[in-house]
């Protein structure tokens, strides 16, 4: 690709630190930075957890907290050194020339605002006081035109919705589609992805890739999949230790890299798409299913406050069974029910019809309408973060189930604690850390550890590794294939990716617009599926990673 001589984007020896009580010159976020990004460019970022990669991305944003301080460099865009810009010139450069694309779009909504009303103010925020002010039904039209675009077969629907009823990865469409209506010069992306369904990364890649070069858009990536910005990406930087390591192209990084650090993330990548031994489980008559749910329905009413409502069905007649010692894999869309079956099945919402049995006895028969009794299972979300208290200790995390439940007195909580630390590979020392202090995958361990305080026979982890960098992934995943080898613990394993989910999981579901639509063992749904939802997915899938076993299983 030829590029114009001069960059949109151009970040020199930028330095940034945070105040640190124990260090006078601060904590060093990043180090003497360099990298531009010309017109038309998607320019991918890879690294660790930590290393940088979102600091830099909300350095070019002006999005920096309070505290943070550029104690060197400079940051060009469009002839103009960010950093010395009046905040008011700032601000308008965002969304009308920057726009940003967030991994988490539920902080970026208003939950008492419609997706409809939130693209809205997009466009009259932003409107040109020089041109005639566009008619509602206008761009009415522009916005259900780009939510088609980016995926949604209902777009009306979407455009009617409230955040809290659509999935996280549709709220993530939405969102996309806000940002480019605008049609900004240059879009930073930062994990844009992680939250969608294989079909839907595949799309939106496809649809980042399409903008970019119709319009001559840069993007800036941000990524931990390094089999994605191999695809989408025209150059990639590696960040480790607050510094780029390596920026070459996507084919010279992946299949001769220079930096030893380089070649341990594809090292990790491989290591989470490497099999496991799974040990042996007894799928005969004999061994009935630990849970065993069958025919459950669930949903909610569209609609807050005032106003005719319609009822949208969620889940409709779910049949599934979980057997001890297993990990089952659940994978579809987003949007398909995945995380709504996991809130029934802990208690967390009712539903409408439909049983939930335990070991053969009954925990919740929901056309009685009765409450679901405690079920033996414990979750882990997708981000651990906003799962547990930033003003307690790991060690007061750890022991609150304990607590609730008035097992055992103080001192053998204590015990427990210290036990289950090292049970998920921490220390005792972190018994005193609070979760702001740890990493992601460190979190993501507590998180674990939480769930099994209370000796589940299930666990359901949603998502558990999706936000996580390579290095990291491998190392939850590991953990949860000890806990279930050494526990006996079962797992349903929800994932888009379906490279773990054959690495992990005994067997697979496939769930489509609330339904079960195809299950069995791995080999057998992956190699020979029965269902145009799971052909579709794989096709998504070899599409999504093109070269992906020629790229990362060779290194």
């Amino acid at each position: 690709m030829t590029y114009l001589s001069e960059p949109v984007l151009l970040v020199e020896n930028l330095s940034l630190t945070f105040p640190d009580a124990n260090r006078a010159s601060g904590h060093n976020v990043l180090s003497n930075l360099t990298f531009d990004l010309r017109k038309g460019e998607v320019l991918g970022i890879v690294g660790d957890s930590g290393s940088g990669k979102t600091m830099t991305a909300l350095a070019v944003a002006g999005l920096l907290p309070e505290n943070a301080e550029v104690t060197s460099g400079r940051i060009m865009f469009d002839g103009k050194d960010l950093l010395k810009l009046k905040p008011s010139d700032r601000r308008k450069l965002l969304g009308d020339k920057i726009g940003m694309i967030f991994q988490e779009p539920l902080s970026s909504f208003n939950p008492l605002m419609t997706i409809g009303k939130h693209l809205n103010e997009v466009l009259t925020s932003h409107s040109n006081p020089l041109l005639p002010k566009e008619h509602a039904d206008g761009r009415k039209s522009r916005i259900l035109e780009m939510l088609a675009h980016v995926g949604f077969t209902d777009p009306l629907r979407i455009y009617n919705a409230f955040p809290h009823q659509i999935s996280g990865g549709q709220r993530q469409r939405a969102l996309i589609a806000g940002t480019l209506l605008l049609k900004p010069t240059l879009l930073i992306a930062d994990e844009p992805t992680t939250a969608l369904d294989t079909v839907t990364q595949s799309q939106i890649v496809d649809q980042l890739k399409r903008i970019s070069r119709s319009f001559n858009l840069s993007v800036l990536f941000i990524s931990h999949d390094l089999m994605l910005v191999e695809r989408i990406c025209d150059r990639v930087a590696v960040m480790h230790n607050r510094r780029i390591v390596e920026l070459e192209t996507p084919k010279d990084i992946l299949h001769s890299p220079t930096h030893p650090h380089t070649a341990k993330l594809i090292r990790s990548a491989r290591a989470v798409r490497t099999p496991r031994v799974k040990q042996e489980t007894n799928y005969s008559d004999d061994n009935p299913p630990l849970i065993q749910i069958k025919g459950l329905n669930t949903g909610y009413n569209d609609s807050i406050f005032f106003g005719a409502s319609r009822y949208h069905e969620v889940l409709r007649d779910v049949n599934i069974d979980i057997y001890p010692g297993e990990i089952l894999g659940l994978i579809g869309s987003s949007g398909c029910g995945k995380t709504t079956l996991t809130r029934v099945l802990t208690g967390l919402i009712s539903a409408t019809n439909g049983t939930i049995t335990e070991n053969g006895r009954i925990m919740a028969d929901f056309s009685q309408r009765k409450k679901m009794k405690r079920c033996s299972v414990g979750l882990v979300f997708q981000d651990p973060y906003n799962s547990l208290n930033p003003a307690k200790t790991i060690s007061w995390l750890l022991e609150e189930p304990l607590r609730i439940h008035g097992i055992c007195d103080r001192i053998e909580r204590k015990t427990r604690v210290l036990q289950m630390l090292s049970d998920v590979g921490l220390g005792s020392k972190y018994q005193h850390y609070y979760p702001h202090q740890l990493s992601g995958g460190q979190r993501q361990r507590v998180a674990l550890a939480v769930s099994l305080m209370l000796s589940p026979s299930l666990i359901i982890a949603d998502e558990p590794v999706s936000a996580l960098d390579a290095s990291v992934q491998a190392q939850i995943l590991e953990l949860l294939f000890k806990i279930n080898r050494e526990k006996g613990v079962a797992f349903l394993f929800i994932s888009h990716n379906l490279s773990v989910v054959r690495s992990i999981c005994h067997r697979v579901a496939i769930m489509d617009d609330g339904r079960i639509v195809e299950a069995g063992a791995i080999d057998e749904v992956f190699d020979k599926p029965s269902t145009v939802v799971a052909s579709n997915l794989l096709k998504a899938e070899t599409n999504y990673h093109p070269r992906s076993n020629r790229t990362i299983d060779s290194q």
